[in-house]
């Protein structure tokens, strides 16, 4: 090889080093600038294996069989996204309001909700608010573990019903003051310290529903079935019965579905 082919060759691998290097500095400084958009807590959820579903004679058709499932680590919101949260969104995007089911006028314009979760999204605005702030929708099973912890707790918190609890189930629509502001509630965390996983809103995840996916589905970071015609919801809601606030739970809907009980939280792949 001549001294002029090495020198090109030496020119070239500088090159591409430098580009690659300048790649991930952008990379990295476009996931900060979204992380900044949304600074909530995130809860850090280790990887291991947790049980998922509902033992035999327990929960309904669709929670069973229950089994181990291998999660690698990943982090989730710590709170439900809010009206403020989701406002900053929407003002950022240049979308549309989602609907105000409080009253006539607009949801920003619409005095103390600002810290209660945000409702009548649908899945893909939740989707879209997710990869705003550079997250992602977690699928059910991250959902769950996160919400019943590695030994398939009967609720967040344990075995004690909801009626012991401060836990926002089983009622009536009575204006701004349906929800509860998210995080207010103490003794009903998760035991990895995520608040409002039972109650409040229904959640949106990722997958899609399949009635029989328990039985078939992989043993090791299930994504859902690959295609369907509704999404998993999770976690019950201000007027579920107290069967559909446990975490094994499994609720369903359209992806374009807007009601007064869902809303959402985000999670991010580490």
């Amino acid at each position: 090889m001549t001294a002029v082919s090495k020198f090109l060759n030496l020119t070239f691998l500088v090159c591409l080093v430098s580009a690659l290097c300048n790649l991930h500095t952008e990379v990295n400084a476009d996931s900060l600038k979204k992380e900044r958009r949304d600074p909530v807590a995130m809860a850090i959820i280790p990887a291991g294996e947790f049980l998922m579903g509902s033992k035999q004679r327990e929960g309904r058709a669709d929670e069973r069989p229950q089994r181990n499932v291998f999660l690698d680590t990943y982090a989730i919101d710590v709170y439900e996204v809010t009206n403020q949260r989701y406002l900053n969104f929407i003002h950022a995007t240049g979308r549309k309001e989602p609907p105000n089911p409080y009253g006539e006028i607009l949801l920003s314009e619409e005095s103390g909700i600002d810290h209660l979760p945000v409702v009548q999204v649908t899945w893909y605005d939740a989707v879209d608010y997710c990869n705003w702030a550079g997250k992602h929708l977690p699928t059910e099973a991250q959902w769950e573990k996160a919400a019943r912890g590695d030994r398939g707790s009967l609720f967040p918190w344990g075995t004690q019903s909801p009626q012991t609890k401060p836990v926002n189930f089983e009622r009536n629509w009575d204006g701004t003051s349906t929800l509860w502001t998210v995080g207010s509630q103490t003794g009903t965390e998760s035991p990895y310290g995520i608040h409002d996983m039972a109650g409040n809103v229904r959640e949106w995840t990722q997958d899609w529903y399949g009635s029989d996916y328990y039985a078939t589905a992989p043993a090791r970071n299930p994504q859902g079935p690959g295609t369907g015609i509704l999404k998993v919801i999770k976690g019950g809601s201000w007027h579920s019965f107290k069967a559909d606030v446990r975490p094994a739970s499994r609720g369903k809907g359209g992806f374009a579905l807007k009601t007064d009980g869902i809303g959402f939280r985000c999670a991010k792949n580490r």
